[in-house]
């Protein structure tokens, strides 16, 4: 337990970490904050007293209680207690001193630079808090350490969904904004945007962020759910519900372009509706199968569709023929309904040409056969 003075209405206020209210030996009250984050004085005898104060936190991340200009107390890391923070409606609930018998609220407003580092604004007064996003489960938790004591970091879980952000209408790559439930708690100049383009992790096929955060290194945020991969190559990422609470479901759709030339034997994807020089590229963890049927070749990727299991099938093309023509080798198939042509001849390697069996080359002078072609045999 600690203590701290305030001065209100002529006399002093002795106030402690447990929420009591002294005077100079005796208890004469409690202590709370108001929503404007003024500090109120309940006295035993007396009614109640709102005193004005100013809070921020400092460069160790340590929360800090002002009246006058002069620090009057600081919530910091002892051998005897850990200062306590947690989210509830993502407004900051403060436990002082850990110990778990008095907690305060404060209203805040939240904004996030391009580094990742969380910006708070408490009555107006900026102060950021220099920490790292990282989780397993999609939450937005923002983890930080007191600088003076690093033991054990404090975690903070907003409450929102996720959205896609598009510039523009530049959607050359995947980049997420967290949209907290009540949007006007964030900071409008420094919106809640992760500070990185998310990914694809092929092992899990859902979204991750992998960022090096300005004083922690390397941390990851996993998200968790369900993909589906649609005919016309939109990839939707369902993020599901998290049961410790925080983000609520969302979807994210990412149109993308599919070429044959960069499969090889994986399935790489280009953001966008069309190829765009920097467009960001994606990889989706899965299988390339060749299959005859009636006649036709059809070709299709098996896919983990959810980060619980489960898999899917989707075709990429089929009426697929190999051809010679104007001394290279062509690939004709029909995709969505479309017909599609493309030069493959420098996709195709010598030591995949067989005598007999694999897939004919129509028109092949030489009468080649194909034995395989991006990583599957035939």
């Amino acid at each position: 337990m600690r203590q701290f003075a305030l001065k209100a209405e002529g006399q002093s206020f002795n106030c402690d970490t447990d929420g009591r209210v002294l005077d100079s030996a005796n208890v004469i009250g409690t202590w709370t904050t108001t929503s404007d984050n003024k500090i109120r004085i309940i006295r035993q005898v007396g009614g109640e007293t709102e005193v004005p104060v100013q809070w921020r936190f400092n460069e160790s991340n340590q929360l800090t209680l002002t009246q006058g200009g002069t620090v009057v107390f600081t919530a910091i890391n002892t051998p005897q207690g850990l200062p306590r923070y947690r989210l509830v409606k993502n407004a900051l609930v403060v436990d002082p001193d850990g110990d778990g018998d008095f907690e305060f609220t404060l209203s805040c407003r939240w904004g996030m630079d391009a580094a990742g580092t969380l910006k708070v604004s408490i009555s107006g007064i900026a102060s950021t808090i220099d920490g790292f996003i990282e989780d397993s489960r999609s939450r937005f938790r923002y983890q930080f350490f007191d600088k003076q004591l690093a033991n054990f970091p404090s975690s903070l879980v907003f409450s929102g969904t996720w959205e896609r952000i598009t510039k523009g209408g530049d959607d050359k790559s995947i980049q997420l904004h967290f949209k907290l439930d009540d949007p006007s708690l964030e900071d409008s100049a420094s919106p809640l945007n992760l500070p990185a383009v998310v990914k694809v992790d092929p092992a899990r096929n859902h979204l991750v962020l992998i960022y090096q955060s300005r004083s922690n290194g390397e941390r990851r945020l996993e998200f968790q759910g369900a993909l589906e991969i649609k005919p016309n190559w939109t990839v939707s990422f369902r993020i599901a519900d998290s049961k410790e609470g925080g983000v609520k479901k969302s979807r994210i759709d990412v149109e993308t372009t599919f070429e044959w030339d960069h499969a090889q034997g994986k399935l790489a994807l280009f953001v966008g509706r069309e190829k765009r020089p920097g467009a960001q590229v994606i990889e989706v963890g899965g299988a390339l199968q060749a299959q005859f049927k009636n006649g036709s070749l059809a070709w299709t990727f098996a896919y983990r569709n959810s980060t619980a299991g489960g898999q899917s099938l989707m075709t990429i093309a089929t009426a697929v023929e190999f051809t010679f023509e104007n001394n290279a080798i062509w690939i004709e198939y029909t995709q969505s309904g479309k017909s599609r042509k493309i030069n493959i001849t420098a996709k195709v390697l010598q030591e995949n040409f067989v005598v007999s069996g694999g897939v004919e080359i129509a028109q092949d002078p030489q009468g080649r056969h194909l034995g395989a072609f991006i990583g599957v045999s035939f």
